[in-house]
């Protein structure tokens, strides 16, 4: 038996050297920076404190695109401050955007997302490449979600690689629970597949295995204001822990505020894991989609624009600031279930 541990450990520790663990900075965030929400959401898998999903989301957790009940479409840019000198080449200025669309049925929910980043800092050196993600999600039962995904990249500045991987993820919403309003608590595992490699002795970027769980609930909830707090867990193929926390506030159903937290140990043991905050704001305006015939059809007369901007500090060097906007057609349904008496 003794044998046997010692061979095991062995295996793991020489599985552990030829694996080793060292990613660019920011690079298992690869798919959070194109769009405002993303950038403050706290990576939620559970889709927020106060619940929001976009196309984008479904780069988090699949599943979270189920939980949408209108055609909704995002639209999403971000530029990148380098504080470091030019000296030797260095750039001071990178760029991330991305657009989708999502598209319920009455069978599932369907989305897809294309996105590009374009970052050649030395001190996150994450290359230039383009994303499309498509997903799939279903309601099961009352108040399960489930969702698949599959994604398709290419970088074209430092190694010219291709990654493709698949997604999947459920969440479970438990409605109101004690003082826990919309109390979800969810799990994805991504990147199940190939990722981009890297220079960086490393096995590539963003993590392939990487498993999420995580859980969201509104805290306070009143006429005019609304408080979320979300709490997930992250684990990079089992070689890293990543923390993420984030906060709603929603004021007079207009405006809300949104920040962010994450705790990375690799890049907090390495110097570059940021402690301050991100920030956010959220505008929602309800707006008239015309008078045609096909509007009306698809009961789109009135329908939600909420423009976003968000503002996230990666470390010392290097600012992200991002605007957006989601267009969601339709208004929510907010009316209970059609019942026929005989």
């Amino acid at each position: 038996m003794k044998k046997i541990l010692l061979f095991l450990t062995a295996g793991l520790l020489a599985l552990t050297a030829a694996w080793s663990y060292n990613p660019p900075v920011q690079g298992e965030n690869l798919f959070y920076f194109s769009h405002p929400e993303l950038i403050t959401s706290g990576n939620s898998v559970a889709g927020g404190g106060i619940e929001s999903v976009i196309p984008a989301s479904g780069t988090i957790n699949p599943a979270l695109v189920g939980l949408e009940e209108r055609v909704s479409l995002d639209l999403g840019y971000t530029a990148m401050f380098n504080g470091l000198s030019k000296d030797k080449g260095n750039k001071k200025y990178a760029q991330a955007f991305g657009t989708g669309i999502l598209i319920p049925t009455d069978w599932a929910n369907f989305g897809a997302e294309i996105q590009g980043v374009f970052s050649e800092f030395w001190n996150m050196p994450l290359g230039n490449s383009i994303h499309f993600k498509t997903f799939a999600a279903k309601q099961f039962m009352e108040k399960l979600y489930i969702g698949v995904g599959l994604g398709f990249g290419y970088e074209t500045k430092f190694h010219k690689d291709w990654m493709l991987t698949v997604d999947a993820g459920a969440i479970y919403d438990f409605g109101d629970l004690g003082f826990l309003k919309n109390f979800r608590v969810a799990a994805s595992a991504n990147n199940l597949g190939k990722t981009l490699a890297s220079d960086r002795n490393w096995q590539g970027y963003p993590s392939m295995f990487t498993f999420r769980g995580g859980a969201a609930a509104e805290l306070v909830q009143a006429k005019n204001f609304v408080l979320g707090l979300s709490v997930d867990v992250t684990t990079p193929l089992f070689m890293n822990l990543i923390v993420d926390s984030g906060i709603q506030m929603r004021i007079c159903d207009f405006v809300q505020i949104n920040s962010s937290w994450e705790w990375n140990a690799e890049e907090a043991w390495d110097g570059h894991n940021s402690w301050i905050p991100t920030l956010g704001v959220v505008f929602r305006f309800n707006i008239g989609m015309g008078k045609s015939d096909f509007v009306k059809k698809h009961d789109w007369s009135k329908s939600e624009l909420c423009p976003s901007a968000a503002w996230k500090n990666v470390d010392k060097d290097i600012n992200m600031i991002g605007v957006g906007a989601v267009l969601r057609l339709g208004q929510k349904d907010r009316s209970g279930p059609d019942i026929e008496l005989e």
